[in-house]
């Protein structure tokens, strides 16, 4: 009771500066919830959705690796006499180019998810709400129903004909309805749904024998995993390419690809805690060092030091438990206002993120204790005797940087660099990387922060000493009253710029990092000018690709087509952290040796285009990428093993040569190539269409690569291809332009991560607003003897503002050095993880930036003190007496 008693009364005598602290932990409780929450309700929207696609289907068949020739009807009712099975639905599926109302590729060559369905068997389409018109019938073959994406893209309406293009022939389909979609889906995902008996003669021939996939619900009570072991069998021995699994599979490979995602909801919040925590050290230390006096009363009266030790843990929790109290109502409050301002894309309404809302909470109270302790023990080292002198208070005292706290922290420090860089081996083994992983974000990361936090007293010194003779000129006022001034409150300084240098150590290694990706994409000189390609699982037959060589303004003998698909790694080549962020996978393309390496001058690490290209064409072998060689230290001659579901097993392909990655998988990526095939996938290996054929029993190709006829200007001559190729449902990328569209939404994508670093800077701008009115408040006597000698307004209002450019200067170097040393540990173990290792680039410009934004805040921060305490008038300040704090 007594202890909660001297907690309040100091509260109510600091008002302004608990407000600030309390301001500071409910700004980065509020980003947490609402971060969490945001993505919470978003992420329920969009499996609502799913759910309703995926409805109650307990399992389903597909043929991933090679999904052209789709699954056998027949199996149908095989599954259907099953007695473990309620009922099993055909359903056929593909991505097909968009066509506007006028028959003119759509813009931007979007394209559809096109759906051919059986509605007597296939009821999930039920659950998806009309917005206009109705379903086809069953008489209504081509009928089609639309959601608003494609409408918004094709401009048709209900009642109008909507054309399906073809590498032969256009589909007319006749619109019947349109569905709503979710806002978070409108623009990413177009769907059509059409009969299913009219999307199977379109892409089959004529057949109406194959679906792409087929859905199966159990009956109750049944074993699904003797069910799985049994149908796998049977479908094994029909054909090895058919693979048969749970819907709760899809579940949670959907719940592994939003994990980053999760994570970096938890991590935004995370970030801007941690310059709370440091601002909550900052404002118990201060009030600890203002009340040294009362502290010593106490202690003289009989107070405990462990009694004093609670007393300081009890202010931080309290700070921490009114920070949450605060920021918790404000998070959920703002995601409401998302909500209400965006219904659609909050379908699901506002779901609470009830592990954001406790980890915000739990983590605000357990930072503000933790930043508490090291203000509690210097409490509990107070000395009744000397504290208690009238002139304890008097003056600045100058500190210096406490040496076993600094070599602890360099210590701490030290600790991250050696889990990247000691002991590592020419090639890590599984289990080497995964602990090292793990060990630099749980142990390296938070030891590296805390180092220098501790380390943060020994910059202050340093820049009070070095930098206050400078700053005093730059602002026109006397050394004699500038110096010292930082070190004098040493902690007070360090814990303030301790907070503002996480907002800016976070921003340069997130951008040292995603500009060093950037940076390593090089295409070689010699690259094909375009990419052709079709989203249609009915791919590119000989007759397509035949069509395309003899399009006007394509070279004729310079195309290629590439078969891709994506078989697993034999026997583990990735370990628990390659998998966290490197799938067991990787992306097949077969070519034609000699024409892709006249084609494409691909830069060889290690053999040559020649020698490559002759053991290629006999069978059995790859050229892998340098990740490859780094992650497994294969070389030349070395074995790569590969799964294939047609041989029942793995596959050794020996390695003809080791190139630098030309990037092909990310553009086959962005082709939206990848919803072809049923696995993610890694990095990237050359082999033949003839072992993609004899191998692995793949044979569509939907890629093809070509070399144009410059006779007109470039652009003109893509424009025109895309209208012309557009009308066959194909699509025509730049290469160049492509790479340059890549990394242009790649760099966006890391503007908006870096919000992060922002959102903690904001933070920390209330804990320097706090230390500057702490210094002044310190300091009222001291300014009142100087005005009443003749210091004018002005010059006190820039010695406030010359402390807080010092402070500035102190937190721009912890976060420069902060920020790179995490760099360059994070470069080393992108390698060690992931084996690829691009060339280090610094984006000094945006560091530049970053490092004003910082000196930004702390001016802005210092005005308003400064600009009150010259107002006051010499007696008011006189006033304070000699123990003003």
């Amino acid at each position: 009771m007594l202890l909660r008693k001297l907690a309040i009364s100091n509260f109510a005598v600091r008002k302004a500066r608990v407000v600030l602290t309390i301001a500071a932990i409910a700004m980065s409780v509020s980003l947490v919830v609402a971060v969490t929450t945001g993505y919470a309700s978003v992420e329920a929207a969009a499996r609502k959705f799913l759910g309703q696609y995926l409805g109650a289907w307990d399992a389903q068949i597909t043929r991933p690796t090679d999904p052209k020739p789709g699954v056998d009807v027949a199996w149908i009712d095989q599954l259907r006499a099953d007695p473990a099975v309620r009922r099993a639905v055909g359903r056929l599926e593909s991505d097909i180019a968009m066509l506007n109302k006028d028959g003119k590729p759509a813009e931007g060559g979007r394209h559809a998810s096109v759906f051919g369905i059986d509605r007597s068997s296939d009821d999930s389409t039920d659950r998806l709400k009309l917005n206009a018109g109705r379903w086809f019938t069953a008489d209504e073959l081509n009928g089609v129903v639309i959601d608003e994406g494609t409408q918004r893209n094709t401009q048709v309406k209900v009642g109008d004909t909507l054309l399906l293009p073809g590498t032969n022939e256009k589909l007319p389909l006749k619109v019947t309805g349109i569905i709503h979609k979710p806002g978070i889906l409108v623009g990413y995902i177009n769907s059509m749904y059409l009969p299913l008996p009219t999307l199977q003669k379109f892409l089959f021939d004529g057949r109406t024998d194959r679906v792409s996939k087929i859905q199966i619900e159990f009956n109750e009570n049944i074993n699904a995993e003797a069910f799985m072991q049994r149908w796998q069998t049977k479908l094994q021995q029909a054909d090895p390419l058919l693979k048969l699994r749970l819907t709760r599979e899809r579940r949670d490979q959907l719940d592994q690809n939003l994990m980053a995602v999760h994570v970096l909801s938890y991590l935004g919040g995370t970030v801007s805690m941690l310059a709370a925590t440091f601002i909550v050290f900052s404002t118990v230390s201060m009030g600890v060092t203002e009340r040294q006096r009362s502290l010593a009363m106490l202690r003289a009266v009989g107070l405990l030091r462990s009694q004093l030790v609670k007393l300081v843990l009890m202010e931080g929790a309290l700070l921490g438990l009114l920070g949450a109290l605060v920021g918790v109502p404000i998070g959920l409050f703002w995601v409401h206002v998302l909500a209400w301002k965006f219904a659609d894309l909050f379908s699901a309404g506002v779901v609470a993120s009830f592990g954001g809302i406790a980890f915000a909470s739990l983590g605000s109270i357990g930072a503000a204790i933790i930043a508490s302790i090291l203000p509690a023990i210097s409490a509990a080292r107070v000395d009744p005797l000397e504290a208690m002198s009238p002139l304890a208070n008097a003056g600045v005292k100058t500190m210096r940087p406490p040496i076993a706290l600094t070599l602890v922290g360099l210590l701490l420090i030290s600790i991250d660099p050696a889990i990247a860089f000691l002991g590592v081996p020419a090639v890590p083994g599984p289990v080497e990387r995964s602990v090292r992983f793990y060990s630099h974000f749980v142990i390296g990361l938070p030891a590296l922060m805390i180092g220098f936090f501790l380390l943060a007293p020994l910059f202050v010194w340093l820049v009070d000493r070095l930098f206050s003779r400078f700053a005093a000129m730059l602002f026109g006022v006397r050394y004699a009253l500038l110096r010292q001034q930082l070190s004098g409150g040493l902690w007070r300084a360090a814990g303030t710029c301790a907070a503002l240098m996480v907002g800016l150590s976070v921003l340069i290694v997130m951008q040292t990092q995603g500009h060093s990706a950037l940076s390593s994409w090089e295409l070689p000189d010699r690259f094909p000018d375009v990419f052709v390609y079709t989203t249609s699982r009915a791919g590119l037959d000989p007759a397509a690709q035949e069509k395309i060589r003899n399009t006007s303004g394509i070279k004729k003998d310079e195309t290629m087509p590439i078969a891709m698909l994506s078989p697993e790694f034999g026997g583990g080549l990735v370990g628990l952290a390659g998998a966290a962020f490197m799938p067991n996978a990787t992306m097949y393309f077969g070519i034609d040796p000699d024409k892709a390496f006249d084609m494409m001058h691909l830069d060889f690490r290690q053999g040559d285009p020649k020698s490559a290209a002759a053991m290629l064409k006999k069978g059995n072998h790859l050229v892998i990428t340098e990740e490859f060689h780094k992650l497994k230290g294969l070389n030349v001659g070395d074995k790569l093993s590969l799964v294939s579901l047609k041989r029942g097993g793995t596959i050794d392909f020996t390695v003809a040569g080791v190139v630098w990655s030309p990037g092909l998988d990310v553009m086959a990526t962005t082709f939206d190539l990848g919803k072809q095939f049923d696995q993610r996938t890694a990095a990237s290996v050359f082999g033949t269409l003839e072992d993609a054929d004899k191998l692995f029993d793949v044979r569509t190709v939907y890629l093809i690569a070509a070399n144009l006829e410059l006779s007109v200007p470039k652009a003109e001559l893509i424009k025109k291809l895309q209208q012309d190729l557009g009308d066959m449902g194909l699509s025509v990328a730049d290469v160049r332009q492509l790479k340059h569209d890549i990394v242009a939404a790649f760099s966006r994508l890391l503007l908006i991560a870096s919000t992060i670093a922002w959102a903690a800077m904001a933070v920390a701008s209330l804990g320097v607003t706090n230390t500057i009115m702490a210094s002044v408040r310190s300091r009222r006597w001291q300014f009142g003897i100087l005005r009443s000698i003749g210091v004018t307004r002005g010059m006190l209002t820039r010695l406030v503002i010359a402390e807080a450019v010092m402070l500035g200067f102190v937190s721009v170097a912890l976060g420069f050095a902060a920020g790179m040393l995490m760099s360059v540990d994070a470069h080393r173990l992108w390698a060690i993880v992931l084996g690829y290792a691009p060339k280090f680039a610094v984006p000094w410009w945006i560091i530049g930036i970053g490092a004003g934004a910082v000196m930004l805040v702390a001016i802005v921060a210092s005005i308003g003190p400064a600009l009150s305490v010259a107002r006051e008038e010499p007696l008011s300040l006189l006033q304070a007496g000699r123990a003003a704090a």
